[in-house]
């Protein structure tokens, strides 16, 4: 654990000049080591934090790199309640199943009017800032029921958020490329400012077909590729090969990703090992959503169907494999994940659970999925307290990184470019100075830190 005496950043326009953050812990180890300083907004080895106009002490606390989110659902979020209301005009109820779900939203999002889907987004972004999170790559969904509103939807939602957090955004056919107009749709979100070419195959008819059309697309306005993919409990049903093939012949390595993928769950382990060993080889990103996956899939439908699995992909052998990983928050409130939260920490805490993280090296996969390797699916530059990156922060109520994924630890305080973002209570206890102290406590028993 590197003691971290002086952190400053030059900050966002319009917001203070400098902050300076003293006395927090970067790494993993529990001694305290040598000083750096951030500042500027970058890094240098010396400490120096010069014209600070804002002081943060961390008292020993724990200093991460700000929290990425490389597969979110903003459009989705917080719709938990509006749709069980539509539901129940129908004489139904929400279900935990994904047909189920997709089917609701669409059926159900026209007539939930653009602001309650704005309000809902709103909330998530809020929600996210103030767990730690200020990069994201959201899902957005192209459909005909919709068209393209909800490009324009996040197009105004970034721009209003960008002082806060980057929105990388990917044109999502929730419901497959067969429907009358999907493909030109999906053509124009990109023409029209989006990211990422997103995919669902596993509900055409014709998956090759789908992922034909999502790898020109992609090639065509040389961006990277996000599928949603293998969301199911039938191993022989996965798709991983397909998108390996098409992504070594496009000569996209470390340009593509895959989310969900619950068939590597139900896999027996060579057939896994296979999997891995294919990704990895191909460069291709998994992204694991544990609140979504466990409520949705993963279910014996019948007495001949066996036992269920724990329907989440298993990070940690995907990366002992080589594969990059990552943890996201998937859907905040609402019919796929009626319990997200927004915490992309409890959800690496779940998957520790899940997973049975037992090891300090294990946990570091689980930190490192929520911090480093999601920004770098997003193809975004370093950035937390290392030399040369950008201060974007989070300080954990924990001394080291490994006891905040095992706790669950509260966020003290979230900084972005060097800027210490108002989320709410708890930062404006700090800017009064409630986090100043010696840092002799620091044990993960310090009452003085209150959540």
């Amino acid at each position: 654990m590197t003691r971290l005496d002086a952190v400053a950043g030059a900050g966002l326009p319009g917001g203070p000049a400098d902050l300076i953050l003293h006395r927090g812990r970067v790494g993993r180890a529990a001694p305290p080591g040598t000083a750096d300083g951030i500042p500027g907004g970058g890094a240098s080895a010396d400490g120096s934090a010069a014209g600070g106009t804002a002081v943060l002490d961390a008292a020993g606390r724990a200093v991460l790199p700000a929290f990425v989110d490389a597969h979110v659902h903003l459009d989705k979020a917080f719709l938990l309640e509006p749709i069980a209301r539509g539901l129940a005009a129908e004489g139904t109820e929400p279900t935990a199943d994904l047909n189920d779900a997709i089917a609701a939203v669409a059926r159900l999002r026209p007539r939930l009017g653009p602001e309650t889907v704005r309000a809902g987004a709103q909330r998530a972004v809020d929600t996210l800032v103030r767990n730690g999170t200020l990069a994201a790559r959201a899902m957005v969904e192209i459909d005909p029921a919709v068209g393209l509103d909800l490009m324009d939807l996040h197009a105004d939602l970034a721009a209003r958020n960008d002082g806060r957090i980057d929105l990388q955004l990917t044109a999502f056919p929730q419901r497959g490329l067969e429907l009358p107009g999907m493909r030109g749709l999906l053509k124009g979100a990109m023409a029209s400012g989006a990211h990422v070419v997103g995919g669902c195959p596993y509900v055409d008819a014709d998956p090759a077909a789908h992922l034909d059309f999502v790898f020109d697309l992609a090639q065509a306005h040389g961006a990277p590729v996000d599928l949603h993919l293998d969301f199911g409990d039938d191993p022989g049903a996965s798709l991983i090969g397909l998108v390996v093939e098409r992504t070594r012949a496009a000569g996209m390595h470390g340009r593509v990703a895959i989310g969900h993928a619950t068939t590597l769950a139900a896999m027996d382990p060579d057939a896994a090992d296979r999997a891995f060993d294919a990704l990895a080889d191909a460069g291709i990103a998994l992204a694991v959503m544990p609140a979504t996956d466990l409520y949705l899939a993963g279910h014996a439908r019948d007495a001949s169907a066996g036992h269920a699995t724990r329907a989440v992909a298993p990070i940690l052998r995907a990366a002992r494999a080589g594969v990059t990983t990552a943890i996201t928050n998937n859907n905040l409130c609402n019919p796929f994940a009626p319990f997200g939260n927004g915490s992309q920490l409890q959800a690496a805490w779940l998957a520790g659970l899940l997973f049975r993280a037992a090891s300090a090296a294990d946990r570091a996969v689980l930190a490192d999925a929520i911090t480093t390797n999601p920004a770098r699916i997003l193809g975004r530059p370093a950035h937390g307290p290392v030399p040369g990156a950008s201060a974007d922060l989070v300080v954990l109520d924990a001394a080291t990184a490994d006891e905040a994924v095992l706790q669950c630890a509260p966020v003290a305080a979230v900084v972005r470019a060097g800027v210490l973002l108002d989320t709410g209570p708890r930062t404006s206890s700090l800017r009064r100075g409630d986090l100043r102290g010696d840092d002799a406590g620091r044990d993960g028993t310090d009452q003085g830190a209150a959540p």
